[in-house]
């Protein structure tokens, strides 16, 4: 991706660069993780911007900037379920990232970003990169406002962490019930509170079921198979004509018992996670109608597909069983993963 960046806009970069040297001089990571948590609040904003560190010294460390109540719920939800860093659940939440990488966990066109900016790109922890991140996108290089916002909360970050320095429970005095949100007036004075935190109740899910599809399974005599079925991350980019690329899932399903795949449909996020899941039901009807008829056994492991499944419970006779790990769809994921970065390579 060729860059093309006027003088001015090089010039903001590189403070927001300056900004990012110098909190990782400051090291918060020895003294801060999520938890050290606060919100920042400008004068044009509905909602605030959470301001979260997370990492080690001298290895992966970020720190991140999650855009409004749903970003923090979502985030501090996976968070507190030990679900590890780098997965693809991130790319579900509106956020703003700085992170510090190396050169094999820098995206190419951020690469060709770097060199533009003559910033060289590091085998340590050394680099540091802004992500946009809008779920249904690929992490993309911040546009104007969020860079204006990247500053303001910088420097924020970096006040904050010298402050908890000097007292480990400044952030956590009123956890879990409030959280600290330091607000700008108009006139560009900072005033910090308490505040109680948001409940924010998981997204509903829409759901439409074409009902004469529905009796026409069930006028079809059961299939004896076990199908294991998963709506899983793909690692795959779609180019719309030159915009930020998307991201793409795949409603996979295979015989739990050699692993085939029988159905591998692409599901896109761009209109919203609510929005591709709640096409989930539709689809899978679709699959069994395909294979004739409905399976005996559905093998799950997420809440989110079990949610889905209970409704046709009550239409088709096929049997829901919980699962921790999907063994053959997880060879099968992974054996179709493996096929589509080939393709993407020879591109």
């Amino acid at each position: 991706m060729k860059q093309k960046i006027s003088s001015e806009d090089k010039a903001l970069w590189r403070e927001l660069y300056g900004l990012a040297k110098r909190i990782d001089e400051l090291n918060p990571w020895q003294w801060m993780d999520v938890v050290d948590c606060f919100g920042i609040s400008l004068p044009d904003m509905r909602e605030p911007c959470f301001v979260t560190f997370n990492g080690e010294p001298d290895k992966w460390r970020n720190v991140r900037m999650l855009l409004g109540w749903k970003a923090l719920y979502d985030f501090m939800t996976k968070i507190s379920d030990n679900a590890s860093e780098g997965e693809p659940w991130l790319l579900e939440i509106r956020m703003i990232e700085l992170v510090f990488a190396n050169d094999g966990l820098i995206f190419k066109h951020e690469q060709d970003f770097l060199k533009s900016m003559r910033i060289k790109v590091s085998a340590e922890f050394k680099t540091p990169v802004f992500r946009s991140i809008i779920p249904g996108y690929q992490p993309w290089l911040p546009d104007q406002t969020e860079r204006a916002l990247i500053s303001t909360a910088l420097y924020q970050a970096y006040g904050m962490a010298m402050r908890v320095e000097n007292d480990a429970m400044l952030l956590k005095e009123h956890l879990p019930g409030q959280v600290l949100i330091r607000k700008q007036d108009n006139d560009g004075e900072w005033q910090e509170a308490w505040v109680p935190m948001r409940q924010i109740a998981d997204e509903e899910v829409e759901v439409s079921i074409a009902s004469n599809l529905l009796g026409a399974l069930n006028k079809k005599p059961m299939i004896p198979v076990s199908i294991q079925i998963d709506l899983v991350f793909m690692p795959m980019t779609i180019q719309p004509g030159g915009q930020r690329p998307q991201t793409a899932y795949v409603l996979l399903a295979v015989d739990t018992d050699n692993g085939m795949i029988l159905s591998g449909e692409i599901m896109q996020a761009t209109e919203g996670i609510a929005a591709m899941w709640g096409q989930v039901p539709a689809r899978l009807l679709a699959i069994f109608k395909k294979l004739g008829g409905c399976p005996e056994v559905i093998e799950i492991k997420s809440d989110r597909m079990a949610n889905l499944l209970r409704p046709l419970e009550e239409f088709l006779p096929f049997k829901m069983v919980r699962r921790e790990r999907l063994g053959m769809l997880a060879k099968a994921f992974e054996s179709l993963g493996e096929h589509i970065a080939r393709g993407e390579r020879q591109d």
